[in-house]
């Protein structure tokens, strides 16, 4: 049976209805045992472009408090006491060799895994592999960290972590409660996400290291306008994050999905790793791309 590319196929019957693509990103409707459940929906006539505001300003200031303070509770008040869910994801290596590393990279070996994930309040988690197939195009013996095959849970948490530690380590959430103290923030956009019944507001943050030189993060993050809720996250890394001198650059995106009319849980996650070396004396990079779609939450 062939690796189902995006994991698309592989979600017909989870109850997909239908998808639509938006600046290059999948937004998939899914209908759930607790009725329908929306991935981030974006209505063109509520995106609304503001001019990029001053660093620091009061009213971006006053939100980024606002989510750290929320996610510092990690819904602690909100019900919520305990999930379990099914993640499906998969994991490509690829490699580009050669001088200028001009040619498209190469597939080298494709994993497909599906994962239980389980989460306890206040903040206790779980990730149980029940399916892995691989295919190996090219010979390889690339070993993963155990976190290249599985789940972001709790946002990274107040401390970035990857690869068990041994590429990034401990590096600050820009939503942490040091956050202002290791980042500038602007407001730059507002937009409209259309959900059953309602329509949430949300505002895109970008936010930069103030000390360049330190190991810090640099991306944006949409934050729901009225509670402060991450809904998603895209950063990567300041060069001194990187504990290996091979890593070139690391990038993420995650992006929550509103649950129960409730709950903002993890609904699909990115990672693409790229290393820099040689082979034989030949300029080489290796790519490890991961993706993963995250459903069949079951809630308390």
């Amino acid at each position: 049976m062939a690796l189902v590319p995006r994991g698309m196929a592989a979600w017909r019957h989870r109850g997909m209805t239908a998808a639509w693509r938006h600046d290059g990103i999948y937004w998939p409707m899914m209908r759930g045992r607790r009725g329908i459940v929306l991935g981030i929906v974006l209505w063109a006539a509520g995106a609304t472009a503001l001019r990029a505001q001053t660093w620091n300003d009061s009213t971006v200031t006053a939100l980024v408090a606002r989510a750290a303070a929320r996610r510092a509770l990690q819904q602690a008040d909100s019900g919520l006491r305990d999930f379990q869910a099914v993640a499906h994801g998969f994991v490509f290596f690829l490699g580009q060799l050669g001088e200028g590393l001009a040619e498209p990279p190469k597939l080298i070996k494709a994993d497909q895994l599906a994962l239980e994930v389980y989460w306890k309040a206040p903040g206790a988690s779980k990730q149980r592999i029940i399916g892995w197939r691989d295919r190996v195009d090219l010979p390889t013996d690339i070993q993963y960290h155990r976190d290249h095959l599985g789940i972001v849970q709790n946002g990274f948490g107040d401390r970035i972590r990857l690869g068990q530690g041994d590429e990034v380590r401990d590096v600050p959430h820009p939503l942490a409660p040091d956050g202002p103290g290791n980042y500038d923030y602007a407001l730059v956009d507002s937009l409209t996400i259309g959900l059953p019944g309602r329509a949430v507001r949300v505002h895109q943050v970008e936010f930069r290291p103030k000390d360049f030189s330190r190991p810090r993060v640099v991306g944006s993050l949409f934050l729901d306008a009225d509670d402060g809720e991450l809904v998603q996250l895209r950063f990567s890394f300041t060069r001194a994050a990187y504990l290996d001198e091979s890593l070139e650059d690391i990038t993420i995106f995650l992006e929550n999905g509103l649950w129960d009319g409730r709950y903002w849980l993890p609904r699909r996650q990115e990672i693409e790793i790229r290393r820099r070396t040689t082979w034989l004396d030949v300029p080489a990079r290796g790519i490890i791309r991961g993706r993963w779609e995250i459903d069949g939450y079951q809630i308390n």
